[in-house]
């Protein structure tokens, strides 16, 4: 495999990395309430590894919102209660808006509690040195970051999603709504990583060729 060009230091990248762990019960607190394991140590989609206790998390708490499917332009869905660092994992409390605050909100907590929903993902800068991983033969197969800064957590749907649509429509949420929320922010993840590789591209451009 071709070693793809690693991220400027500072640059944005986005890593669907993480799972819903655990629920808390709604009728113990009343609130729409949930456990993330936002990131771990095991090796991504892309071959990469983000090292746990690199996160920087300082300026994500003074401004800790939850956005669905990376999407900075629309109202958050909810917020971070608490997020720390669990020995390999970065782990994260979050509360979701009450119901009819906002209905992205809404669709998302009735996909999330049916459990037609579980991803997560972290944007985040790296901010320190980044390493490339070998395999036992020594061919390149991804980079391990080793500081970074969380520049936000999203809750992140499969696209289009018929099960998460026949959900929000059962629990009489409007379907056009849904749709908007699956097809179009599905969209926003893609727009994202568009940007994304379009930054790699601005940046290569600069430095020229090696």
């Amino acid at each position: 495999m071709n070693a793809r060009t690693a991220p400027a230091i500072g640059e944005r990248v986005i890593r669907a990395a993480g799972h819903i762990d655990k629920f808390q019960l709604v009728a113990d607190t009343g609130k729409r309430t949930m456990r993330f394991v936002a990131s771990d140590e095991s090796v991504d989609r892309y071959g990469d590894i983000i090292r746990a206790d690199g996160w920087q998390l300082d300026n994500f708490r003074k401004n800790p919102v939850l956005l669905f499917a990376h999407d900075s332009r629309s109202p958050a869905i909810g917020g971070v209660t608490k997020i720390a660092v669990e020995g390999t994992q970065l782990m994260a409390d979050v509360e979701l808006l009450d119901e009819g605050v906002n209905p992205t909100a809404d669709i998302v907590w009735a996909c999330l509690d049916k459990g037609f929903m579980r991803a997560t993902s972290v944007g985040f800068a790296p901010t320190g040195k980044i390493n490339s991983l070998l395999d036992d033969h020594g061919n390149w197969t991804g980079y391990e970051f080793t500081s970074q800064e969380l520049l936000e957590l999203s809750v992140v749907p499969v696209p289009a999603n018929p099960q998460a649509l026949a959900v929000a429509k059962s629990l009489g949420l409007s379907v056009d709504a849904a749709r908007r929320v699956f097809i179009d922010e599905s969209r926003a993840v893609a727009r994202a990583a568009s940007e994304q590789r379009r930054r790699t591209i601005d940046i290569l451009e600069i430095r020229g060729p090696t």
